[in-house]
């Protein structure tokens, strides 16, 4: 209405040029090439404003028939009203095997079961969709069954438990395919001025991180025959499998770098992250793992800086150095060490190389708070479509999960990492 109603008010000031051009015409006064351009286009404006206020008109008309319409129709005859299914009646819809089973990954066997149905019917199985159909599951815009919350979020969370990218990085929601982060680089400047002297000012300084959201995909087989009690063995075995790979994939863009994938250079092939370099894995001392954490210079007030190695790294080689450091209690050779190091946390990075790792350039360790040196850019959290004809030969579907994501290492000065010299 805003805009119909300044169209309105500039056809009004239009309308009053118009009545003063006439009354120059009326005094016999002859209007200059300049001046008749003017009215021309001043004609031109009118029309135009006046065509669209008119289809405005039109269309609020059109709407407020429809209306009336619909209230006349009401009126005739109330709809019969539907009652939703209470959570009894759904419940009571799962086979007895099926309830009587326990999922490994879903809050209960409802939830894993409706899960299961749901993949089911999109390879086209008729009992599946009935099922979905009777639990008032929503349809989307091509006709398909909606995404049931349990399937979704079970996969979000599983993704979060096995992928170090995810819990650690810093989780930014995009709301388009680029989405800019900007970055200061450069604080204020603290002066100490004499008394009733001027205080120098100082400017801060802003760079941007631009995310840019990726496809990532899973896509694993499953059988178009599936009976009632092994529904809920085959979705947790589907939806586990694809959060691992995705998680696996997270962590590897992230730390090593995938070319022609989310991130190429990942912290290992970043320049600008402090390399602390080793001959080889045997060569490892524990000064290489102090010279890393000095790497990064004074931490951040309220940083949580962390150790990222491989499993077999930290308890062979790193347990070797530590043992051999000495000040170890019989308790602590019976009750084991928690996985520290030099006062910091450890996290184990399963893609991250291992003891065994001897290639030139890889990536032992990373020290630092990955919250402060990484976003995690998520564009659309993983949905999921079939591919009914790929494995037809087999009688098997083809189950696909997406996200649209981005990793970059947007702050490499927080970060230090140790690797095999290249």
């Amino acid at each position: 209405m805003k805009r119909i109603n300044e169209l309105k008010a500039r056809m009004d000031e239009i309308l009053d040029v118009f009545e003063e051009v006439k009354a120059e015409v009326e005094g016999n006064n002859d209007l200059s090439q300049e001046r008749q351009d003017f009215v021309a286009a001043l004609t031109v404006e009118f029309d135009e404003a006046q065509a669209e206020v008119e289809k405005f008109e039109k269309q609020q008309a059109e709407i407020a028939a429809r209306i009336d319409l619909r209230k006349a129709n009401e009126s005739v005859s109330e709809p019969p009203q539907i009652a939703e299914p209470t959570q009894e009646e759904v419940v009571n819809v799962i086979p007895a095997k099926a309830k009587s089973q326990k999922s490994k990954h879903f809050a209960s066997s409802e939830d894993a079961y409706t899960a299961g149905m749901y993949l089911n019917s999109l390879s086209g199985n008729r009992k599946a969709g009935e099922f979905l159909a009777a639990q008032s599951i929503g349809t989307d815009a091509d006709g398909g069954f909606l995404v049931p919350d349990p399937l979704a979020n079970t996969l979000i969370n599983l993704l979060e438990e096995y992928g170090v990218a995810r819990q650690r990085s810093r989780r930014i929601v995009m709301s388009a395919e680029t989405w800019t982060v900007p970055k200061l680089t450069e604080h204020a400047t603290i002066y100490y001025p004499a008394e009733a002297a001027s205080i120098t000012e100082s400017d801060l300084a802003f760079s941007q991180i631009t995310l840019t959201a990726k496809k990532l995909a899973a896509l694993v087989k499953m059988s178009t025959e599936v009976q009632e009690d092994a529904v809920i063995s085959l979705v947790d075995t589907v939806v586990q499998s694809i959060a691992y790979q995705m998680a696996v994939a997270e962590d590897q863009n992230l730390f090593n770098g995938v070319a022609s994938a989310i991130n190429a250079n990942g912290i290992n092939d970043d320049t600008d992250v402090a390399d602390t370099n080793v001959a080889s894995v045997a060569a490892l001392a524990l000064s290489d793992f102090t010279d890393c954490v000095a790497s990064i210079g004074n931490p951040i007030v309220g940083a949580r800086n962390e150790w990222y190695v491989n499993a077999s790294l930290f308890h062979g080689p790193v347990r070797e150095l530590l043992n051999a450091a000495g000040g170890n209690t019989l308790a602590d050779l019976e009750g084991g060490q928690s996985p520290r190091l030099l006062g910091y946390p450890v996290n184990f990075v399963s893609v991250l190389p291992g003891a065994s790792a001897t290639t030139a350039g890889d990536l032992l360790a990373v020290f630092g708070d990955l919250s402060l040196g990484c976003y995690f850019g998520d564009r659309r959290s993983p949905n999921f479509k079939v591919l009914n004809e790929l494995f037809a030969v087999n009688d098997q579907v083809g189950v696909v999960a997406t996200e649209r994501i981005d990793i970059q290492v947007a702050n490499p000065e927080v970060l230090g990492k140790i690797t095999i010299t290249g």
